[in-house]
């Protein structure tokens, strides 16, 4: 998997989820391999809903964010229209978690993906969602990507480091 802030692609705004510039914010950095990114996080105190447990919005943040790298580090600028979450367990603060998104199926302007939470000393998932993503229309990711002006050339060092991770294991394979 490809690191993404080690690939050039920059954190450096106000996201909640993902930028460095929030101070609550999440702070997260993703690995991303074709139609798949994935996470590491440790609930903070100043997240929780009940004692020890992550507030159920966070959990839906790291669901919606991760799944939306899962297409993002791949030039898809998309924005969630569909997010079902299904909470399995308590989601502890304190504890190593491993957030995963996967893209399902590519529809054209929308996109199904999958995204779970599992506690990562025994792979326990704790919540999963399902989300449907819509394709930007062109005209509003065109004025984004002016604002990310580093985003085209990060994402061409990101797609290229991806490529090398697949020839790299079809070579394994052979």
């Amino acid at each position: 998997m490809a690191r993404l802030s080690e690939l050039g692609v920059d954190f450096e705004h106000w996201c909640f989820a993902c930028g460095h510039l929030n101070p609550a914010g999440m702070h997260l950095d993703f690995d991303v391999s074709r139609d798949r990114a994935e996470t590491t996080y440790v609930g903070q105190q100043k997240h929780q809903g009940y004692d020890g447990t992550l507030h159920g919005g966070v959990v839906a943040a790291l669901l919606d964010e991760t799944m939306g790298w899962a297409i993002f580090h791949q030039g898809i600028w998309g924005v969630t229209a569909k997010l079902d979450v299904t909470y399995r367990r308590p989601v502890p603060v304190g504890e190593d978690l491993r957030v995963t998104g996967q893209v399902v199926r590519d529809r054209g302007r929308a996109i199904e993906l999958h995204g779970t939470v599992a506690r990562a000393s025994d792979d326990e998932i704790l919540a999963e969602a399902d989300g449907l993503f819509l394709r930007m229309p062109e005209a509003r990711r065109r004025e984004l990507e002016k604002r990310y002006s580093g985003a085209a050339d990060a994402f061409v060092r990101v797609r290229a480091a991806v490529e090398r991770e697949e020839q790299s294991l079809e070579h394994g394979r052979t």
